[in-house]
């Protein structure tokens, strides 16, 4: 099989993902930073030295790191491609004492092997561009980082085509996976195929942090208090704390109309009208959201809000980087963003002027419960690693395997002991330390902090549960709780594995259907489509073949649960 033999690239690995937010860094400032010099320089020399020491020698299920270098004393390389949260920028508070304890850096030493970086793409869009690009063109990485289940015929596509290795077939190289999942046995049915056949190294959320959502609503709350309201909760409140910011002269809701939206932040909005965007449960039955009555009314509240000037005017088009710049400027009184996102508004203030706090999911009555809103699952099938056939993947699947070894985990959680996280007497996480937790340095959040040293949502590994409870602050954990007041776990479409025959009728009728919708859903909130036309707007999803997506799902859905 041939291989694409890559440039290296001095990359940073960054994302913002659930309850991981941030502002920009300022590199010079966090140099100089004499508590940064400070806490690190004692946690260096009582810790870190000797626990990388250490590593070096530890004996992981059957393997020991970091592996054996080349004949020439150079690292073991393979290829994995990059991705969107592929950054080439590196905040100055991750070197410390001219010492790099970036999370791919940190890992690099660990295990001994570098990684090369081939392919591009700055988008969940683009990479699955790239993506395609490389498997047209047969240059293959050792180490896919692509979510197989919206890859068209879906693993077992990827598996029957020689993509991908069949790691059942190949335990031996995997002892930590295949330890970790005979310790599992409840999440093990969600990264298996139905013939029982496990295909990747899966980014899994264990069971204490599963439907802890990170999405949803800040509020100006010193705006309310001028106004002598409280925190909406109901449709009627929203829209009145709304008008009342607009006759203040101030913005009101902001939020990036991107692909994350529909999926997660919009689903606190969309639960007051009993509906979610995409494909849920209800009653053992698969559903298509957007085909409910409710979600017409969903999309008339907003299309109403827009007329009425009750939304950002530009949210059509703006990023989040640019909703989060719009809060921490006081443009908008609310926002649909990450908890910490939420919360670096009074950090960027050095809490002056700045009185904020979030809301759960919002209600058409009073004391009515939240059914929907987004929802952190286990395994949700974005976020994993797969090795390809070839001459290194015996060397990828143990790159991919350390990420499951006790040592792996706590590097991908808390980052490197002793600069980022003490130990306690069992050597499990006692504290982080003030690098993470009181960084003056810097306006970025804890969780943003240690993202650059480990606390990797995006890569194959089963996070440590503890990781949130002990970085978040008291409002990034009060805001979680709110977002995640839901039933969502009861109306949650599983990661499920389709049939080559299921995926195609899906990756051919539904991208095209997902197309549509999404615009036709813009297009009624900025009123260039009047909703008059909505019905007709349904109508064309049916004759799309919506159906047959949904009978493809509900398949798939009842063997899931005959697992």
């Amino acid at each position: 099989m041939k291989k694409l033999l890559a440039m290296l690239l001095a990359v940073a690995l960054v994302v913002g993902a659930v309850g991981c937010s941030g502002t920009t860094n300022d590199s010079s400032k966090a140099q100089d930073s004499s508590k940064t010099q400070e806490s690190s320089q004692a946690q260096e020399s009582s810790q870190a030295d000797a626990s990388q020491e250490e590593s070096k020698e530890e004996e992981v299920t059957g393997f020991t790191y970091p592996v054996a270098p080349n004949p020439d004393g150079s690292l073991v390389s393979i290829s994995m491609n990059k991705d969107a949260f592929v950054r080439e920028d590196l905040p100055a508070y991750t070197i410390i004492d001219g010492k790099s304890y970036y999370y791919a850096d940190a890992l690099e030493e660990a295990t001994g092997i570098h990684m090369e970086w081939i392919g591009s793409g700055s988008s969940p869009q683009s990479t699955t561009e790239a993506t395609n690009l490389l498997i047209v063109g047969g240059t293959y990485p050792d180490v896919w980082r692509v979510n197989w289940i919206t890859h068209p015929g879906g693993p077992n596509g990827a598996l029957n085509d020689g993509l991908i290795l069949n790691l059942t077939e190949n335990k031996e190289s995997c002892p930590n996976l295949f330890a970790y999942y005979e310790a599992r046995p409840d999440v093990e049915k969600l990264v298996v195929n139905d013939d029982g056949d496990m295909y990747c190294f899966p980014y899994m959320i264990e069971t204490d942090a599963e439907g802890t959502s990170g999405l949803g609503a800040g509020f100006r709350t010193d705006w309310l208090a001028e106004l002598n309201m409280e925190l909406p909760r109901t449709v009627d409140q929203w829209t009145a704390a709304l008008e009342g910011f607009k006759s203040m002269g101030k913005g009101g809701l902001a939020f990036e109309a991107r692909w994350l939206w529909l999926e997660n932040s919009a689903a606190n909005l969309s639960n007051a009208f009993d509906t979610v965007y995409g494909f849920y449960i209800r009653d053992g039955k698969v559903q298509y959201g957007v085909l409910d009555e409710g979600y017409k009314q969903f999309v008339q509240l907003l299309a109403d809000w827009y007329a009425n000037g009750l939304l950002d005017a530009d949210f059509a088009t703006v990023d989040k980087s640019t909703v989060k710049a719009k809060w921490a400027n006081s443009e908008v009184g609310a926002v649909l963003l990450h908890s910490g996102d939420i919360e670096n508004g009074i950090i960027a203030n050095n809490g002056e002027n700045f009185e904020c706090d979030t809301v759960p999911p919002m209600v058409m009555n009073e004391g009515d419960e939240a059914q929907f809103g987004h929802f952190n699952a286990k395994f949700n099938g974005g976020f994993m690693h797969s090795v390809a056939p070839g001459e290194n993947q015996e060397i990828a699947m143990r790159w991919c395997d350390y990420l499951y070894s006790d040592a792996g985990r706590k590097l991908t959680s808390f980052g490197t002991e002793g600069i980022t996280w003490i130990a306690d007497e069992n050597g499990d996480l006692k504290e982080f330390t003030d690098l993470v937790m009181n960084n003056d340095t810097t306006t970025d959040s804890p969780s943003t902090i240690l993202y650059q040293f480990g606390w990797k949502t995006n890569w194959g590994y089963p996070q440590m549960p503890e990781v949130r409870d002990r970085f978040n602050t008291d409002f990034v954990n009060k805001a979680n709780a709110d977002f995640g007041n839901t039933n969502m776990s009861a109306h949650y479409y599983p990661t499920v594995t389709h049939t080559t025959e299921e995926a195609d009728v899906i990756a051919n009728t539904y991208s095209d259907i997902e197309t549509f919708v999404k615009e036709g859903i813009m297009k009624f909130i900025l009123g260039t489509t009047p909703m008059d036309q909505w019905d007709s707007f349904v109508d064309s999803i049916k004759s799309q073949g919506i159906d047959e997506v949904l009978a493809a799902k509900q398949a798939a859905y009842d063997r899931f649960m005959s697992r």
